[in-house]
């Protein structure tokens, strides 16, 4: 993950415009409450957060990624937002099991709700790790996952496999379904030639 380090200082200024409303729109899904705890995997440089925070509601929310330098960055902005309720802590993401989670945030190692945004299509081993995402959720806890399905390959889909270090081919929105109750997915209007593939936000609540 040492080119995610190297990314993360370009990642925001060149990305984040296509994802935004893909994150926003997330959010809107998890329908939040207040009191609620909030873990998000592959939390970058924190993207995510900010569509968390504006809902203004009494939250307490981790972030976890593999990259030190996505960390940082992530961090940064916490610490310029002043937001107090976001704890961050590196790891990969194979590694979150209960026990692991706990002694890293010193804190009951299970949510109410999990997001993950672009990172099963890049993470190792990405079917277990989705299994460990569904495992640190509570009773009827909800996992929202942001992500790119190429349906159809083309010469954009490699070019942002190799950028991103991923594989579009992944059917992550029809393992999520398989796993949880509830499933619903959506497609995004973001033009197939920018992301490699289809956009899509897909939710559903643990067994």
């Amino acid at each position: 993950m040492k080119w995610y380090d190297v990314f993360s200082n370009f990642y925001d200024a060149s990305l984040e415009k296509l994802y935004f409303e893909s994150r926003k729109r997330a959010v809107e899904l998890l329908e939040l409450n207040a009191g609620q705890t909030v873990l998000d995997v592959a939390c970058g440089t924190g993207a995510n957060f900010r569509h968390i925070k504006a809902t203004n509601l009494e939250l307490d929310i981790y972030g976890t990624d593999f990259s030190a330098g996505m960390l940082r960055r992530g961090q940064a902005t916490i610490e310029k937002e002043q937001w107090t309720n976001i704890k961050l802590f590196q790891a990969d993401a194979r590694d979150l099991s209960p026990s692991f989670v706990q002694e890293q945030i010193k804190n009951e190692p299970y949510f109410d709700k999990i997001i993950c945004a672009l990172g099963l299509s890049v993470i190792p081993d990405w079917e277990s790790v989705m299994d460990k995402m569904l495992g640190l959720l509570k009773e009827n806890g909800q996992l929202v996952l942001i992500d790119v399905f190429a349906e159809k390959r083309t010469f954009n889909t490699w070019l942002v496999e190799k950028i991103a270090k991923a594989d579009l081919d992944r059917k992550i929105g029809q393992r999520l379904e398989q796993k949880t109750s509830n499933f619903h997915c959506e497609y995004l209007p973001v033009k197939e030639n920018k992301v490699g593939g289809k956009l899509f936000v897909a939710i559903g609540i643990k067994k």
